[in-house]
């Protein structure tokens, strides 16, 4: 007989790190603005955290970015001067006022008062770039048609503006061979929620190929299980005995997660395929509480023939909650799945688990 998970695991054990997209407090948001004793920024106040770290203040942006809809906020970085630049929509910060957000900290009155006077100043967006010195990083503002040099202390109001990370950052996870690439956002998340890991401490390999275990570990982390308190004996499988994950599967079969792997060998180390990958996911988000009926699995790709039986519902409930896509209408279910795209996947799964 197959273990329940208790739904609402996951959301605790996020909840509980302090991330939160929305950060509404307004004391901890402040906005540049050109009309402060003549200076760019607006002060930051006491309780605000302070960032002195160029990797520290590029991750929690990574992170800040998945608040945010793809042209509201963009990072541009550049790997050969390590720098990055910031760009924030002064439209957003509009919006933010219709959706009660209070992004901007002399409120909705002062902004709509000054909008023309901002942009005006600094047009469309408000962009900062980051520039590494050291362990810390110089500031630069465009203003008026080219770019300032401005503090530390004064760009914090511009940090604090786009933070939505409010929480301690992990060390490391810089990854240097994950800069710029499409996917950063979501490995640093998940890197921060303790979900994946770099293949060293400066590498995450975003495109090699995700094996059997790696997902398997993945997907144990996301679960909120304890490897040593929910053991309740091994898997079933014969190929684990020197298998770091060992016991991480041996959970994950007694919850019926890992059911698509229906043989008598494991094989951790097998490139997964999307079609499994896609079984364990909605296995995970329907353990969490998800109702795959008020959902709907309709599965609409045209290569369903390709596909395992049991695997066509669980597709078309991902692709029912818009989690993952396919090419030419078809989904290509035997294909394999870069580290790269399942961060992407099981980011967004998060999010639909902590918004059940």
């Amino acid at each position: 007989m197959k273990k329940m998970i208790l739904a609402g695991t996951l959301t605790v054990s996020l909840l509980t790190t302090g991330f939160s997209f929305n950060a509404q407090a307004q004391e901890n948001l402040a906005v540049p603005t050109a009309l402060a004793d003549q200076n760019l920024f607006a002060a930051t106040s006491e309780n605000q955290q302070q960032i002195h770290s160029y990797e520290d203040l590029y991750k929690m942006m990574l992170i800040s970015k998945l608040a945010f809809a793809e042209d509201d906020l963009t990072i541009s970085a550049n790997k050969n001067n390590n720098s990055f630049t910031l760009k924030v929509s002064l439209e957003m910060i509009k919006k933010s006022y219709d959706e009660d957000q209070n992004l901007y900290y002399e409120g909705k009155e002062a902004f709509y008062q000054y909008y023309e006077e901002l942009k005006k100043t600094f047009g469309d967006s408000i962009q900062v770039k980051f520039i590494k010195s050291g362990d810390s990083f110089k500031a630069e503002i465009y203003a008026e048609g080219k770019w300032h040099q401005v503090t530390n202390e004064e760009v914090q109001g511009v940090i604090m503006l786009m933070n939505r990370a409010d929480f301690d950052l992990k060390s490391g996870g810089y990854f240097k061979d994950s800069i710029g690439h499409w996917a950063e956002s979501y490995i640093q998340f998940l890197y921060q929620m303790g979900i994946v890991n770099g293949t060293t401490d400066t590498t995450f390999n975003p495109n090699g190929q995700v094996t059997r275990g790696q997902l398997a570990g993945m997907i144990f982390r996301a679960t909120g299980l304890d490897k040593d308190a929910d053991y309740e004996g091994p898997a079933t499988y014969t190929d684990l005995q020197n298998f770091w994950g060992a016991k991480e599967v041996a959970i994950l079969q007694d919850y019926g997660l890992i059911d698509i792997f229906d043989g008598s060998k494991f094989e951790p180390n097998k490139p997964v395929t999307r079609e499994e990958m896609a079984y364990v996911t909605a296995s995970l988000l329907v353990a969490q509480g998800l109702d795959p009926e008020a959902v709907g699995m309709t599965n609409t790709f045209t290569d369903q023939n390709q596909m395992r039986e049991e695997t066509i519902k669980p597709i078309g409930l991902l692709q029912q909650l818009e989690l993952i896509g396919g090419e030419n209408g078809k989904f290509n279910p035997k294909g394999n799945l870069t580290r790269a795209q399942f961060s992407k996947i099981m980011t967004l799964s998060l999010f639909v688990i902590t918004e059940e």
